[in-house]
């Protein structure tokens, strides 16, 4: 019985003495305004983030557009542009012969700079520059050539993009979207210097070939809102490429830079025509407005801090609080529009799946510890997803701990059995000693009696 009740105790002071072991992905808005081109992505290029779409992913055709692909193919696999020539395929022409394709004035045999002919292709939109390119660079196969067009398409990440030909003349199995033809102009942007400098050139003079003099032409962009004298100039524009086809509409890729924020804008579809029949040239009318619709009325505003307190949660055996602060576990900022109140944001904060069923936690908890979600959007639309995290550390408190422990193990099915079978032990025992002694006590008075005798 002794060994018993110590072992009995042992095992209560250990219980409660223990250590505690405590187991514990932008939005888009619409202008105020008709968008004449039938698609359309506008990108802030100083923080990559799309401001603005307009079926971004219907099929469209991109005409000359495509001319930006043929370039980044070029600059891939042509490193000296001044330096290195290449001659003019008669299988080029045929192919263009009779077509309507706008031309710089190339001729079989003609041997060029591919610098002259990167300048005519993009600037001038000549086709016959973009195929000449594409049947040396390809290794004298156009068809290989656009083979490398398409891995290149698919390797930046383009889904709903083929081509078939390098200058962008119309073929049913030419096409693209918005999105595609948007992620293929900013990444020619952000990766190919030498293209950003050919294709924001307003005006070029062509060099001397084996079938020229120097100087035999001059060349002007095709966008016209570089053009000083043109009724569409727009003083912040910059580049890109145009396109233009009965089947396609008029494409428009350009950029725009103005009090330091940059924009990268691509339409496509805008009518060839108005209602009455006139020529019209809506897609030019479509970038201005849109682009000072963006300077206008975007700015780049602070979000959310990671120093703002969202909320608290209790803690439960703290040594000096009861509760813990919550906060971001990151700033976020974006662009937005200064007619909308960020109050407007919807609000989600998710700690159900860091708490106890009562909504707590237990101490310790660890400064920058995880204890929860951050959520905002607008009219269902996430605009950002983050961590919430403890602001300041909370120390267990060992004394409500022990004490905690102390009342669990008393309130335990194993305390109450072994109290049980100790109430047994003590029972049988104190039953066993008086029944040993009164069977002692009997057997010392019979003895007593026999010596009477």
């Amino acid at each position: 019985m002794k060994k018993l009740s110590v072992i009995v105790a042992v095992i209560m002071l250990f219980t409660v003495l223990m250590p505690l072991d405590i187991k514990t992905s932008a939005l888009t808005f619409t202008p105020n305004f008709t968008v004449n081109s039938e698609v359309a992505v506008l990108i802030n290029l100083d923080k990559d983030i799309v401001v603005y779409e307009k079926n971004p992913t219907k099929k469209v055709y991109p005409a000359s557009l495509t001319k930006i692909m043929t370039a980044m193919v070029v600059l891939d696999n042509v490193k000296d542009l001044d330096n290195t020539t290449f001659e003019a395929p008669l299988v080029v022409f045929d192919e263009l012969y009779g077509m309507g394709a706008s031309a710089v004035g190339y001729s079989r045999g003609e041997v060029a700079t591919v610098t002259d002919l990167m300048y005519s292709m993009l600037i001038y939109s000549a086709c016959e520059s973009a195929g000449i390119l594409a049947y040396n660079v390809g290794g004298e196969s156009i068809p290989n050539f656009i083979n490398m067009m398409n891995e290149k398409a698919a390797a930046i990440g383009c889904t709903g993009t083929n081509f078939v030909n390098p200058h962008g003349l119309h073929d049913p199995e030419q096409y693209t979207n918005a999105r595609d033809m948007a992620l293929i102009a900013k990444y020619a942007v952000e990766n190919y210097p030498k293209l950003v400098e050919i294709a924001c050139t307003q005006k070029y003079v062509m060099k001397a070939t084996n079938y020229q003099a120097e100087g035999w032409a001059t060349i002007y962009h095709t966008n016209k809102m570089l053009s000083t004298g043109s009724d569409f100039y727009y003083q912040y524009a910059r580049g890109l490429k145009t396109g233009t086809l009965d089947e396609s509409g008029r494409n428009l890729c350009s950029m725009a830079r103005k009090d330091g924020n940059n924009y990268l804008l691509v339409t496509m579809g805008a009518p060839m025509t108005d209602a009455e029949g006139n020529k019209a040239n809506g897609q030019y009318e479509d970038h201005k407005n849109i682009y000072e619709w963006a300077f206008n009325n975007f700015s780049y505003e602070k979000i959310v801090s990671n120093t703002q307190e969202i909320t608290e949660i209790p803690v439960l055996l703290g040594q000096d609080s009861d509760h813990v602060l919550l906060v971001p576990s990151e700033e976020f900022s974006t662009l937005w529009p200064s007619t909308l109140d960020t109050s407007n944001l919807k609000v989600e904060i998710n700690t159900s799946d860091y708490t106890d069923e009562n909504g707590s936690v237990m101490a310790p908890v660890e400064k920058g510890q995880k204890l929860g979600t951050y959520t905002l959007s607008l009219s269902g639309e996430v605009l950002c997803t983050m961590d919430l995290i403890a602001k300041d550390s909370v120390e267990l408190s060992q004394l409500d701990y022990n004490i905690m422990k102390a009342k669990a193990f008393l309130n335990s099915g194993w305390f109450k059995l072994a109290a049980v079978i100790a109430g047994v032990l003590i029972v049988a025992y104190v039953v066993i000693y008086i029944a040993a002694t009164s069977k002692r006590k009997k057997k010392m008075k019979k003895v007593k009696g026999k010596r009477r005798f």
